[in-house]
């Protein structure tokens, strides 16, 4: 919820009236998400690392015991590697992707499940990549992993209909965020794909109940 997306989709849920719960690894990184939010009285910020299965069940024992239960997910949180060829990739790099992509991925909608299960349905949402589908040569790691996002993103559709439970996939392009424009200060930002263009998105598709399984193209002009 602090990082380039996170903060604009913080912003349009709050804007739209709903409470919002916002996992956080860098306290200051929290304390600028809230000094730039309005409706600071319905953000509330868990400190939590969403690589560790204890960590996420804490987080979320934190919203069910203050909250009561949980309306939307949206797993923001994914790493990225340009990486190489497949021959040329290293074990560790392999298995970071994995963890940052999947295994935060998988941690954070199981739980999410688990109370949506409990409560009546709810709506679920993954962030994949355009990679996840084009599958480019020399980026093997990351794009894996985000296909895996998919999958799994689809299970939990198929397993979440007879408890009114949805989950989509949202597949950007390149996001265009202040981290992602300093490291490509020579492209064109304006091909790529806005935050607030997601962010909106994802609060329509809050209010769907007839939209899931699906993986939403978010390519902006590339």
């Amino acid at each position: 919820g602090t990082g380039g997306l996170g903060k604009v989709v913080v912003q349009k849920f709050l804007e739209a009236g709903a409470v919002v719960w916002v996992s956080y690894r860098n306290p200051e990184k929290m304390q600028e998400l809230q000094s730039s939010c309005s409706r600071t009285e319905a953000l509330h910020g868990y400190q939590a690392d969403l690589t560790n299965e204890a960590s996420v069940q804490e987080f979320f024992s934190a919203i069910k015991k203050e909250a009561g239960r949980l309306d939307v997910l949206a797993h923001l949180t994914g790493g990225f590697w340009m990486g190489g060829e497949i021959a040329d990739t290293p074990l560790e790099k392999w298995h970071q992707m994995l963890q940052l992509n999947l295994l935060t991925t998988f941690f954070v909608t199981r739980e999410a499940f688990r109370m949506m299960k409990n409560s009546g349905g709810g709506k679920i949402f993954t962030i994949g990549s355009k990679t996840a589908l084009d599958l480019p040569a020399g980026m093997g790691a990351y794009s894996v992993s985000k296909a895996a996002v998919i999958a799994l993103t689809q299970t939990l559709a198929a397993e979440g209909k007879k408890y009114h439970i949805t989950a989509n996939a949202i597949l950007p392009s390149i996001i265009d965020t202040p981290a992602n424009r300093a490291a490509m200060p020579n492209a064109d930002f304006n091909q790529w794909v806005k935050p607030e263009d997601i962010a909106q998105v994802l609060v329509a598709l809050s209010a769907n109940e007839g939209v899931s399984g699906s993986v939403i193209k978010m390519y902006g002009n590339l």
